[in-house]
């Protein structure tokens, strides 16, 4: 059997050029298989206090009865907010009606939504996040209020509760 130039050169090729895409295939595994150690470094943000405001109530006090209580609860922070509860403090009246006895009003408690509480959306760009909250049924007028309690606006001090991340 003989073997001629041509088949013989042919070989040759084909080994050398084998050998040069296995040397390449080394040398890409070896660039991807490479390791490092080093360190990284993160910071942790500072919460915002979240504010409450009046909102407009769906309903009016009278004597004998109980209202609802409107307020608006504003998230400054980029992420929201679950309140568990709201509790409800001083009553104060509007100065055009002083002559109202405001102990003839009186508030409940803690409000917290059926036991549900409120989450509060997050800020957006440059916009607060913010929630209408209704506290049911949370005002009462006894019949013991004076004629001065008539068109009166009377302000409940709202203290948000339980606030954390969900």
């Amino acid at each position: 059997m003989r073997i001629s130039f041509a088949s013989k050169k042919r070989r040759v090729i084909m080994v050398v050029t084998l050998l040069i895409a296995a040397s390449a295939i080394g040398v890409a595994i070896a660039a991807w298989t490479t390791g490092g150690t080093g360190s990284g470094q993160a910071s942790a943000g500072t919460a915002t206090a979240m504010t409450i405001s009046a909102g407009t109530p769906s309903t009016n006090l009278y004597p004998t009865a109980s209202a609802d209580v409107a307020a608006v609860i504003s998230n400054p922070n980029p992420y929201k907010v679950h309140v568990s509860s709201v509790a409800l403090g001083a009553v104060t009246v509007d100065g055009g009606h002083s002559g109202c006895n405001t102990a003839s009003v009186t508030v409940a408690p803690v409000a917290d939504n059926s036991g549900s509480g409120w989450d509060v959306p997050a800020k957006s760009g440059g916009v607060n996040g913010s929630l209408n909250v209704d506290l049911v049924g949370a005002i009462s007028m006894t019949n013991a209020a004076n004629d001065f309690c008539q068109g009166a606006t009377f302000t409940v001090a709202l203290t948000a509760t339980g606030a954390s991340t969900p």
